[in-house]
């Protein structure tokens, strides 16, 4: 199998098999001569989530070059459909049923989603910044199957996929990811902000109801259960803090992320407990790592917001993609392809995200601003709850 660059004058060069910028980056091995002679093919990326206000389709066309492909690649005629070219639709099916049905939360007929296109500016690189996608600001469903179909409407050729759909991580019933009972100090939560009473129902103290990470010697675990039709789970611990400045301006909110390694569920029935955890020390080492990078203007001080704890889940589809597509740690340089694109290269695949903000527990607020890792960033000791 060729490599992106050729090593004959004719290269073959695919173009929108990108990995996630965000947080994602084998076993199965689609066999696919993706540029037999005459065949016009596609390259897809797509990746929807139920969750999400936009939905974005990115197509370009899989061209050969005998020059350069570098500079094949930056001309948007080679790499582009023209305005109008292409038809994008998307059908939603249950599971064992070939008749299309609802494709539309809050649309009571909709059976067919009819994408409007718009030329987007990426960054540079070795293609056009000027890319044409297709996007629809339909509400999906989280539950089903989409099918995306391309269809080239003056040559009539069509391109298709399918993929299940993930819903998000719910609702767990312990300590310590989303578990909000009457009174949970959830950020911005309903009564006084943050605040739960001295004992409440299923939490036991009220220390044990917030975010307390004060222990230096504690391990603790962020735990969640597998959703259905997903296999792939990120999960990302969020630290909000408030820059005050020395000239006056104040509120200017940040935050500093904590990342995980990549968890796999065994079975895609769903309710598989699964969790993370990490060393205590290791999040005041993350913080001092992290906030200096950060840093606009002279500091006065900071202020500890709140926590938020969010996992992505993505389908199996898009977890073999990503494996075949990370790094080569071999020499070897022929790596397996992997599509779920019919008459195409590429991938359509769907995600979820689930976030939940959490308050800080006043002893945890007070070790950022005094531990020997993070006392020179300037937090300031207890505060009262702020919203937003």
């Amino acid at each position: 199998m060729l490599s992106y660059y050729s090593k004959m004058k004719q290269t073959k060069f695919y173009t929108g098999v990108l990995a996630l910028a965000m947080i994602f980056l084998a076993s199965c091995k689609n066999d696919l001569d993706v540029l037999a002679p005459g065949e016009e093919t596609v390259s897809v990326y797509g990746v929807i989530n139920p969750n999400e206000p936009v939905q974005n389709i990115r197509i370009n066309k899989v061209y050969l070059t005998n020059g350069d492909a570098l500079a094949a690649g930056q001309d948007a005629n080679q790499i582009n459909y023209g305005a109008g070219e292409l038809k994008v639709t998307l059908q939603r099916f249950m599971t064992g049923s070939t008749t299309p049905t609802l494709t539309t939360v809050g649309n009571s007929t909709k059976k067919e989603i009819v994408l409007t296109e718009t030329v987007v500016t990426t960054a540079g690189g070795d293609f056009n910044v000027n890319q044409r996608i297709w996007q629809t600001t339909d509400k999906l469903y989280n539950s089903g199957e989409y099918k995306l179909t391309i269809t080239n409407i003056s040559s009539g050729k069509e391109f298709t996929a399918q993929t299940l759909m993930v819903d998000s991580v719910k609702s767990y019933g312990g300590m310590p990811f989303i578990f909000a009972p009457p009174g949970y100090p959830v950020h911005c939560g309903s009564g006084s902000a943050g605040y739960v009473p001295a004992s409440i129902p299923g939490t036991g103290t009220q220390q044990v109801a917030y975010v307390d990470y004060h222990v230096l010697t504690a391990s603790p675990k962020i735990k969640f259960k597998s959703v259905p039709n997903a296999k792939l789970y990120n999960v990302i611990m969020r630290f909000h803090y408030i820059d005050s400045l020395t000239d006056g301006v104040t509120g200017i909110r940040n935050y500093v992320d904590m990342t995980f390694p990549s968890q796999r569920s065994s079975t895609m029935t769903g309710g598989e407990p699964l969790e993370v955890s990490f060393n205590t020390t290791d999040f005041y080492s993350n913080l001092a790592n992290q906030i200096p990078k950060k840093t606009v203007g002279s500091i006065r001080n900071r202020t500890a917001h709140y926590m938020e704890y969010i996992i992505y889940a993505c389908s199996e589809n898009m977890d073999i993609f990503l494996q075949v597509n990370q790094p080569s740690t071999s020499i070897a340089q022929n790596k397996p392809n992997y599509t779920n694109i019919s008459g195409g290269v590429g991938i359509f695949a769907s995600i979820s995200k689930t976030a939940m903000g959490k308050e800080l527990w006043s002893d945890f607020i007070d070790e950022i601003a005094t531990n020997q890792v993070t006392s020179s960033l300037q937090f300031v000791k207890r505060y009262t709850f702020i919203c937003p």
